[in-house]
């Protein structure tokens, strides 16, 4: 097992204090302005709307510093208010020539997200799990409105599974190694085929789908099962017994980060009475190089069960274990749903489901 096997949560959470969230370079300003343009205020009373941006640290001397600058700045003015009782108060609101600013500001800040965009797709294009974990838990794909790089990985084969090697393969099964050798030690079932446990929390399903209002995604962490199968040195071999898998997904935890369309997706696909997709491989074929096989077998969803084909790439890490992603396209009238509408939204029926997950040697009894 890796170093990075070990590091614990709380471990990974100290790392990550480092990085704590910021505002943009002088966000205050515009900040303040558009909570002003929104209905003048008072200064104190701007504190706690500032922090519904969650933009780290917002105090009082802050926010008054902020409206000195921009009323010296022409930016907003501010009038006495007769309290009923102790001094008055000063009221702010934004000027003509406030607002014309405030409009570049937002194009600054636009352009800003811009920039942190293609930091994701970056990350994204990685095509590692913790990537592919990130985009799922943060529900950021949908909100760019980017599906998966085009230079992942994923986009080659329809499904991928990795492996570690120093140079990339021939043909769909390489020759044996010194690594190779080592794995015969190992205990093996029947034919030299062993049995991989995928590992819930690093194993991650997306759906992602077409709608009148643009792209969106759903996404669930937590996939299940296991993947039969005889490895030899880096790849698959081709053997009497060829490889098996059975996956479960978990389709009652599908999240968007839209509570509005989770609750429509869960109704359409009667999450209660069917909480869980499975997939069953039946035929595996080396299918051209690199490493590329054929594989066919049953989809079922929404308690219908569908056949279903795809190709995949295999390797495998030096600890052992398979990192297995990829993706495939369906209609979901296929399994019985009607495409799901919600107000003025509608999802339309094509749809892409990508599988990204690791799973580890289980050893044998």
């Amino acid at each position: 097992m890796s170093i990075d096997d070990n590091i614990s949560s709380a471990t990974a959470a100290n790392f990550s204090s480092r990085f704590e969230l910021a505002p943009p370079r002088r966000f205050m300003l515009p900040a303040v302005l558009l909570l002003l343009s929104e209905r003048p205020g008072y200064g104190y009373g701007l504190v706690p709307r500032l922090k519904e941006f969650r933009f780290g640290h917002v105090d009082r001397p802050a926010v008054y510093r902020a409206l000195a600058q921009l009323e010296r700045d022409g930016l907003v003015e501010a009038s006495s208010q007769s309290p009923t009782a102790g001094q008055a108060r000063r009221v702010y609101r934004v000027t003509p020539l406030g607002n014309r600013v405030l409009r570049a500001w937002m194009g600054v800040i636009k352009e800003e997200h811009d920039y942190l965009g293609q930091v994701l797709r970056r990350y994204q294009a990685t095509a590692t799990t913790d990537a592919v974990l990130a985009e799922v838990e943060g529900g950021w794909a949908a909100a760019l409105g980017f599906g998966w790089s085009p230079v992942s990985p994923t986009s080659a084969a329809g499904v991928l599974v990795t492996m570690d090697n120093d140079a990339p393969a021939a043909n769909g099964l390489q020759s044996y190694s010194e690594e190779g050798e080592e794995s015969q030690n190992r205990p093996q079932g029947p034919a030299g085929v062993e049995r991989y446990r995928l590992i819930p929390d690093r194993s991650v399903v997306l759906i992602e789908v077409r709608s009148t209002v643009g792209p969106l995604a759903f996404g669930a962490i937590g996939v299940d099962g296991w993947v039969e199968a005889a490895v030899h040195g880096t790849t698959l071999q081709q053997t009497d017994s060829p490889p098996a898998a059975h996956l479960e997904i978990n389709v009652s935890g599908l999240r968007s980060g839209n509570r509005v369309y989770d609750a429509e997706l869960a109704r359409r696909i009667d999450s209660r009475r069917f909480p869980r997709a499975t997939a069953d491989l039946r035929e595996c074929l080396a299918s051209g190089p690199g490493n590329l096989f054929r594989l066919k077998g049953e989809l079922t969803f929404h308690g219908v069960t569908r056949q279903a084909q795809g190709t995949v790439s295999v390797e495998v890490t030096p600890g052992r274990r398979l990192v297995i992603s990829g993706d495939q396209a369906f209609d979901i009238r296929d399994f019985a749903i009607p495409s799901p509408t919600v107000l003025m939204l509608r999802i339309y029926p094509d749809i892409r489901v990508k599988l990204h997950a690791e799973a580890e040697l289980e050893a044998v009894q």
